[in-house]
């Protein structure tokens, strides 16, 4: 947070408290009221109003200092409305207006206490301000109805309010002037030195109703250097509170500075890096997650440039789909596609992200922070998902499905660059888990989902029984009424296991989920003649991955090929309204129900040969399937050691291949090859 308020402060001109590029839109653009104020006589009087074209001269006059929560004062006096304008009935509001807030700027609790206390020997000026631009007083009702008068009342124009003060330099304490002159508002010290006060007054007292503010003496947790301290800073995180103390054990609201002390240079820093750290968040399902890039190393001038040129870049619409969204994606490509060698250098060995991901709430409690993340982990993985995708695992010539439009995982670019591209992208917009995991509630304020997240961008292997508990919850979650799910469900999930496979991210499984071959050389002998020999080779290339070199995932896998061609076959040949799979939902699979479904399909491959329409079959249907099934079994499913859910995914995989076995060989035997006929739906990303 320091750091971005450094490169913010830096953007404005090197001020700390000031905030003279706020002003940006409204110069030329807008006007700039004046409310002349006489402080010379007896009493104080307003004695004219100028309205002029608020132009570049006068930005440094008004020593405008911004305060972007809230509807209250800006700390400055000077004033501003809406940079997209306002009507004149809007300007004249005393309560949210310009001059609402102009007037109610030195009533402020913080510049009273500077008023009351003497805290600067020039206090008297506000004192008289305060006077004469008291709400409902004789003179601010004359400045309202001068407004009035004066201001177009249909045009909606950018409005800057200020005050210029007649006083006599003899009078001030802290000025050279001797003089009786116009000052503005930068040529009052008192009116600067009440900004600072209101700028850092929440630091003290922030979230704490009542009792002794939160101030000491002691050593600065950002700079190491001793000095006054403060205890609730403005914090873009929501990190620094004391809002809710029964959440910090042992924790007195009025000594939070012993817990997290900051220096009051240091708050306004936090204060000022608000803009630059929003740019770099991305909200989803009830959380947001924070990338904040910077550079290891020593900060030069050169990096900080570059880095606040990255942030920025995050204000340009995406060209990617929604995903484009994620900070640490667009960053990382703002770098890695520099023109400036230089550049591409820095984001391959110096880029870091501060990753941490909160509840959208008040209760900021931590779901997963990692402070130092690289891109490597990322980009290992993006990598393995493009090879996934443009291996046999989605070509079904070679045994596997196919890419989907609309379907996270399923959906990539043909130019192998460009899908390792994408794939950076989705995973570090979340739709990586997003699209595998079960979905979880808006109100879920530790969604697991992110926790995944952060493990994947340090390069912490993901457990496979946890996954294949995340994935067979998913499957559930899209059955509609209790419909066997789209089939890209597992296919995405598929991805993801091999994916997390091919980048050693999974643990807890002994052998690559990748195929053995994993050429995309198209079999020049299979042939497309014949539906038989098509499924068989496709079966034959299906099953060729170390994950099915074990016999009993081999047998699961196949009793799902076979349960998922049965259902085909009713659904098609025999216009069965409730096949075989409907009765036997992968999620809810037990080795009991599998042992029913499996004598079941067994049973019914027998009594269908005689409707088939293929010699091959004649004797049995879908031979190539029910042959292997009988050679790999050994036992029934009763007596398989296999864990519940892997068991699940295993079937459920073997489900999806079988329901499209013979959509997908009827598509090769005319020529087809890689395309899909049906109308498929797109992927629900709800939840």
């Amino acid at each position: 947070m320091a750091l971005y308020g450094v490169l913010a402060v830096a953007e404005s001109g090197g001020e700390l408290y000031g905030s003279a590029s706020k002003l940006a839109p409204f110069v030329d653009d807008g006007r700039l009221i004046i409310i002349n104020i006489d402080l010379t006589g007896d009493q104080p009087a307003v004695t004219d109003i100028d309205i002029d074209a608020l132009r570049q001269k006068h930005v440094d006059k008004l020593r405008y200092a911004h305060k972007k929560s809230g509807q209250g004062s800006k700390y400055s006096i000077t004033q501003i409305g809406s940079k997209t304008g306002n009507k004149a009935e809007k300007v004249v509001d005393t309560q949210y207006g310009p001059l609402g807030k102009l007037a109610g700027w030195a009533t402020q609790d913080s510049i009273v206490s500077l008023t009351e206390e003497r805290g600067h020997p020039d206090t008297w000026v506000i004192d008289e301000l305060r006077s004469v631009l008291k709400k409902k007083s004789e003179s601010l009702k004359f400045v309202e109805e001068t407004l009035l008068d004066l201001l177009p009342p249909d045009e909606s124009i950018p409005t800057a309010v200020t005050v210029r003060l007649r006083i006599d330099g003899d009078e001030l304490a802290a000025s050279d002037k001797t003089d009786t002159r116009w000052f503005w508002p930068a040529e009052l010290d008192v009116l600067e030195e009440a900004m600072k006060r209101y700028a850092t007054a929440n630091a003290t007292n922030k979230n704490i109703d009542s009792g002794p503010t939160s101030e000491g003496i002691g050593t600065g947790v950002v700079t190491g250097q001793e000095g006054r301290v403060v205890g609730t800073p403005e914090s873009p995180l929501g990190v620094f509170s004391v809002k809710h103390p029964d959440a910090q054990p042992g924790l007195r609201q009025d000594q939070s500075w012993r817990n997290y002390p900051v220096g009051d240079d240091m708050a306004m820093l936090f204060n000022k890096s608000q803009d630059l750290i929003e740019q770099c968040v991305r909200r989803r399902g009830g959380v947001e997650t924070y990338a904040l890039p910077y550079f290891a190393g020593e900060l030069t001038a050169a990096k900080a440039q570059l880095l606040y040129g990255a942030i920025q870049s995050l204000d340009s619409e995406s060209e990617y789909d929604e995903s484009g969204g994620a900070p640490m994606a667009r960053v990382t490509y703002e770098l890695r596609e520099s023109d400036d060698e230089e550049v591409r250098r820095l984001s391959e060995t110096e880029l870091r992200f501060y990753t941490i991901t909160l509840p959208i709430s008040d209760d900021k409690n931590v779901i997963a922070e990692e402070p130092a993340a690289p891109v490597y982990w990322v980009s290992e993985l993006a990598e393995a998902v493009a090879e996934t995708v443009q291996g046999p695992t989605l070509s079904p010539r070679l045994g596997g499905f196919a890419q989907y439009d609309n379907w996270s995982l399923l959906d990539f670019p043909d130019e192998f660059d460009e899908a390792r591209k994408f794939a950076f992208y989705r995973i570090v917009g979340q739709e990586f888990t997003d699209a595998v995991f079960a979905y979880r509630g808006d109100d879920e304020g530790d969604d697991f989902r992110r926790v995944v997240d952060h493990r994947l961008i340090a390069g912490t292997p993901l457990d496979a029984s946890m996954l294949f508990d995340e994935y067979m919850r998913r499957y559930n979650d899209a059955s509609e009424d209790g419909e066997v799910p789209p089939h890209q469900i597992v296919v995405q999930q598929l991805v993801h296991l091999e994916a997390l496979s091919r980048t050693g991210l999974l643990s807890g499984i002994d052998v690559q989920i990748a195929p053995n071959n994993t050429s995309m050389t198209t079999d020049t002998d299979l042939d497309t003649s014949d539906i038989s020999a098509i499924r068989e080779d496709r079966l034959e290339s299906f099953l060729d991955r170390p994950l099915f070199d074990d016999p009993t995932r081999k047998a699961a896998g196949l009793a799902g090929v076979l349960v998922g061609q049965i259902s085909w076959y009713q659904e098609s040949n025999r216009g069965m309204g409730r096949p075989l799979d409907s009765k036997t939902r992968g999620d809810q699979l037990t080795k009991n129900s599998l042992e029913n479904a499996l004598t079941t399909a067994l049973e019914k491959a027998k009594v269908y040969a005689l409707d088939s329409d293929y010699d091959s079959d004649q004797d049995l249907l879908f031979p190539e399937t029910v042959d292997r099934l009988l050679d790999e079994t050994e036992s029934m499913p009763s007596d398989w050691q296999l864990e519940k859910r892997e068991l699940q995914f295993c079937y459920v995989l073997g489900h999806a291949h079988g329901r499209r076995s013979m959509p997908v060989a009827f598509d090769l035997y005319d020529g087809k090859v890689e395309s899909e006929t049906e109308e498929q739906p797109a992927e629900s990303t709800a939840n």
